[in-house]
C-alpha cells in the first residue's frame, strides 16, 4: 500500500499542471460502496478537481458511474468552469447495483473519449481516464481497458478497501503500475488529501 495522502493528486496534477488536459472519471457506485462512502468520494472528487485550471480552453472534466449499467453524469463539454462542476459533484447521486466495470470502461471511450462529448483528442489534448472502484468487476476489464488505452487515454485505477482486486487494476491502468495504480484502505482515507 502506498503511503502519503497526496499519492494520487501527485501523478494527476502532474498530468494537468497549468496545462490542458480531457479527465474522465469512472465512479464504481454498486451497492458494495454504499451511500455513506460515496459521501466520501464526492468529497475526494471534490478535491482533485479543484486542483485543476478549469476552462474550456485549459481542463475539460466529465464522469460516468458505473454499476450494472454505465451511467453518464456529465460531459467534457457540460462544466466548462469550476464553480459549475464542483456545485454538479455535491449533488453526484448514488446509484447502487452491482459492478460491470469493463461495460462502464467501453462507455467512457465511446461516450466521452469523442469529439462530439468535448474531447480535443484531434487536438493533440492529453486524454486520462481515473477509475475508482472497490471490488472485482462481474465483467471482463482486460479487453475494454485495452481498448481505452489503445484510444490514446492514459489510465489511472485506483482499488479502495479489502475487495480491490490488484491484478484487475493493473489490468485497468496503464504500466508501470507503481504510476498509475493505487490502493487504500477504506473511503475515509480519501479525507486525507483535503490535509494536503
Amino acid at each position: 500500500k502506498l503511503k502519503g495522502h497526496n499519492f494520487v493528486l501527485s501523478p494527476l496534477s502532474a498530468c494537468v499542471n497549468a496545462t490542458v488536459a480531457d479527465v474522465v472519471f469512472l465512479v464504481d457506485s454498486s451497492g458494495s460502496i454504499g451511500s455513506t462512502d460515496f459521501q466520501e468520494v464526492r468529497r475526494f472528487l471534490r478535491t482533485v478537481v479543484s486542483e485543476f485550471d478549469i476552462g474550456p480552453d485549459n481542463v475539460r472534466v466529465g464522469l460516468a458511474q458505473c454499476n450494472q449499467d454505465p451511467f453518464l453524469e456529465f460531459s467534457l463539454m457540460e462544466h466548462l468552469d469550476k464553480d459549475s462542476l464542483l456545485a454538479e459533484l455535491d449533488n453526484l447521486p448514488f446509484r447502487g447495483g452491482c459492478t460491470e466495470t469493463g461495460e462502464a470502461i467501453d462507455f467512457i471511450r465511446t461516450q466521452l473519449f469523442n469529439e462530439s462529448a468535448g474531447s480535443r483528442a484531434s487536438q493533440g489534448v492529453s486524454q486520462i481516464a481515473v477509475v475508482i472502484t472497490d471490488g472485482v468487476s462481474g465483467d471482463d476489464v482486460v479487453q475494454p481497458a485495452l481498448r481505452l488505452r489503445q484510444h490514446s487515454v492514459t489510465v489511472f485505477a485506483i482499488g479502495v478497501g479489502g475487495g480491490a482486486n490488484v491484478t484487475e487494476l493493473d489490468a485497468i491502468a496503464n504500466q508501470p503500475s507503481e504510476d498509475f495504480r493505487f490502493l487504500i484502505d477504506n473511503f475515509q482515507s480519501l479525507q486525507s488529501f483535503n490535509n494536503r
